[in-house]
Formats: structure tokens, sequence, C-alpha cells
């Protein structure tokens, strides 16, 4: 568990790559370890081969291409531009229904930039260790405040109490719940603080919904990375990367999931869907 998420951030785990026209490769940008079968939210990152930097923006569409192992096609997706860090890095993420356990390779269509981009290469796993949509949510018994200082439990520079007056126990079991695990301070790929910060963003439009931020990590001020604890929920929730949204719905299961880069419309959808 431990060596899996010190490789959790988004751009640590980019896997699989595939060159092609217009000097691009596409990665993807989701864990593999949590990618299972059905209806999956993938993450791809379209990246420059001469500078390395992310492609991309909210103008420009991108389809998506799920083939066989072989590269026989299976159907196309349609993708979303989102920011990982607002106005200065993004990715594309899409709803891929993988029919079953395996291996699959997807092609990327994004236009102007480049097409038949890839092929890169994509797992379903049967049973992935992170806790699914349509799963009970773990009734993990987090750090709240007064209990512990609120500079103990959270390495937001800017925490907002109402965020940590609940145990992620108590959240769940009493009604519609968004929990965001991430750690800002220690976050490898930069994203967790602007996460965070945009879930705080929509919380007053939602007062009916409870917020909970876990910190990822026990004792957030070492003075090395080698020297992070992780907390028990880390494992409760079957984490394999950071930052991850989970809402909870009126009957304490997962209703949906967001890992490392999300939209405000995404998250409205799944607030709305939550409290019903």
């Amino acid at each position: 568990m431990r060596r899996l998420l010190l490789l959790a951030g988004l751009l640590a785990l980019l896997v699989g790559c595939g060159e092609t026209a217009a000097n691009l490769r596409a990665q993807v940008a989701s864990h593999p370890a949590g990618i299972g079968v059905g209806e999956q939210r993938v993450l791809i990152a379209l990246i420059n081969i001469d500078t390395n930097e992310f492609v991309g923006s909210p103008e420009i569409p991108v389809t998506a291409t799920l083939r066989d192992r072989i590269g026989s096609p299976i159907a196309d997706f349609p993708g979303e531009f989102v920011w990982m860090i607002p106005d200065v890095r993004g990715l594309y993420v899409f709803t891929i229904d993988i029919p079953g356990p395996g291996e699959f390779q997807i092609t990327m269509d994004a236009g102007s930039l480049g097409r038949n981009i890839g092929p890169i290469s994509l797992t379903g796993n049967a049973n992935p260790p992170v806790v699914q949509i349509g799963e009970s949510a773990p009734r993990s018994v987090t750090r709240t405040i007064p209990q512990f200082d609120l500079r103990d439990i959270t390495s937001d520079p800017e925490p907002d109490p109402r965020f940590y007056q609940m145990t992620v126990a108590q959240a769940v079991e009493s009604g519609p719940s968004v929990i965001v695990f991430g750690t800002p301070a220690w976050c490898t790929s930069q994203t967790c603080g602007p996460m965070l910060e945009q879930v705080r963003g929509l919380s007053d439009e939602y007062p009916d919904l409870n917020f909970v931020h876990v910190e990822i990590y026990e004792n957030i001020h070492v003075a090395v990375f080698e020297d992070l604890v992780f907390v028990p929920s880390v494992a409760e929730w079957g984490l394999v990367s950071e930052p991850i949204i989970f809402v909870t719905d009126r009957d304490g299961l997962v209703s949906a999931v967001f890992e490392g880069a999300v939209s405000d419309r995404e998250l409205r959808t799944a607030f709305d869907e939550a409290r019903g």
C-alpha cells in the first residue's frame, strides 16, 4: 500500500503511451489498479512529445475508441476536458464501458491536434481495491475538532472548520456526504489543494450535504516525505491514489468517485443525485 501511494500523484501515475502525428502522446492518468469493469471514469492526458507539456483545452473536443487487445474497435466515447490545476494543466475525462476484465487498447481522436493517437494500454480489473460505486462506504473513524487541533489533522493552509466537524462514519450515517481524501502539503501532483478548494467552493450551494476532508497522513509535520504514516482510512477505502472524492447517498452507499481531477459540472450532478 505504501509503495503504491508514494507513486500516487497523477504525474507519476501516467501509464502506457503511444506516439502519433502532431508530436503528441496519450497517457492514461487514472491509477491502473483502480480501473474496474463496466462504466469507468478514465482520465487521459495528451502530452507534447517535444516539450513534455500537457496539451488540450475545453474548446478542443476529443473521442476515445476502446479496442480489444489486438486493436479491433469496440466503441467510441466522447471526452470532457477538466483542469488539474486551473488554467495551468488539464486532461480529458471519459466514461468508458469496459466489457470485462482483461487487456484493452485506446486510440484518441483530438481533431486539429491529431487523429488516431495511440494506441495506449488499459486494463479492466475484476476486483479493484478502491471502494466502488454501489458499495457500502466504510465507516471510518477519522480525526475531528475539537478532539484534535485543526493544524494537526489537515495540511490545508486555509482549512474550513466545517470539513472537520464529523468523522467519515458520522457523516455517512447521518445523510448524503462528500468525502475528499488528499494531502495539500504533500501532494506530488499538486492537485490535492485545488481539488479540495474546488469542493469547498461548491459546498455553500449544498447545505444539506455533509462535507469531510480526510488528510491521508497522520504526521503531517514531519520533515521528510519518507517518514509520513498513512491514516487507517487509507487502507479501509482501498486507496491507491489521491486526491480522490467519494460521494455517498442517503443509504450510505458510494454513488460517485472522482480521482485526480473533476469538473464542477460532474460534481454538481453527483451532489444533486446523492441528495435525491
